[in-house]
């Protein structure tokens, strides 16, 4: 007769007044507890089966969604270069941008996505455990440097634990939505019956997954090594 109720912090980033309203929430309606994950949420526990509805609406009301996107459910980022002076992009706010696009480019996509945005070869996004995972990288444009980012796809934790494919493509951070929704689009079009998006990926080729990111047949590009050691099973 009990449940939780959980809700996505996008970004990780909470204000003191949707904690505290949370906190409120916990002790009014259940045991007073609050729990943080590893993917950025926040978790009420032991709210009674009557007040479970009452708990997820005044959540979402706080601006802590409990019914949320597939990709806002889904994203994680890393601290960025607003905080980190080993990263190479900004991603809090890029990361939030990139759900709000997404969003509003498919609104109708529920398969669950774990989309991690990390900001160099380090992965304190955790790239490499996701089924899209992008990872910082600079490009230069018209003679500046600016934000983008390499492909990783096919990650996972558990019982289908794998180690995340390096596509060979990236792109700049501005492009990220419209390869991910060509990419999406793709297993929407051309999946098996309930194919889910690991299958979908483990089915298809680099090459393919390469092709579908940038709309077109295209070489792979060499992937920027980081300077430690390369985790085991990793490649490109």
């Amino acid at each position: 007769g009990y449940f939780y109720v959980g809700s996505s912090v996008l970004r990780g980033r909470i204000t003191p007044d949707q904690l505290l309203r949370a906190a409120e929430l916990s002790d009014s309606f259940a045991s007073g507890e609050l729990r943080t994950t590893t993917t950025q949420g926040l978790i009420i526990v032991n709210v009674p089966e009557r007040h479970a509805d009452t708990v997820a609406r005044e959540m979402t009301a706080a601006g802590l969604p409990v019914a949320a996107s597939a990709f806002r459910r889904g994203a994680i980022t890393c601290t960025g270069t607003e905080f980190c002076r080993l990263a190479i992009t900004e991603t809090k706010n890029f990361a939030r941008w990139l759900v709000e696009e997404m969003e509003d480019r498919m609104p109708g996509f529920e398969q669950h996505l774990k989309l991690h945005v990390t900001g160099c070869p380090n992965s304190c996004g955790q790239h490499w455990i996701s089924d899209i995972g992008i990872e910082g990288k600079k490009l230069k444009v018209d003679g500046k440097f600016v934000d983008a980012y390499y492909f990783c796809v096919g990650g996972a934790v558990g019982a289908f634990q794998a180690i995340a494919r390096p596509l060979g493509y990236r792109c700049t951070a501005t492009e990220v939505p419209a390869a991910i929704e060509r990419l999406l689009q793709a297993y929407l079009d051309e999946r098996n019956p309930s194919e889910n998006l690991r299958l979908f990926f483990a089915r298809h080729s680099d090459t393919e997954l390469r092709a579908y990111l940038a709309g077109a047949a295209m070489a792979p590009v060499a992937r920027d090594l980081p300077s430690g050691k390369v985790p085991v099973g990793v490649s490109g």
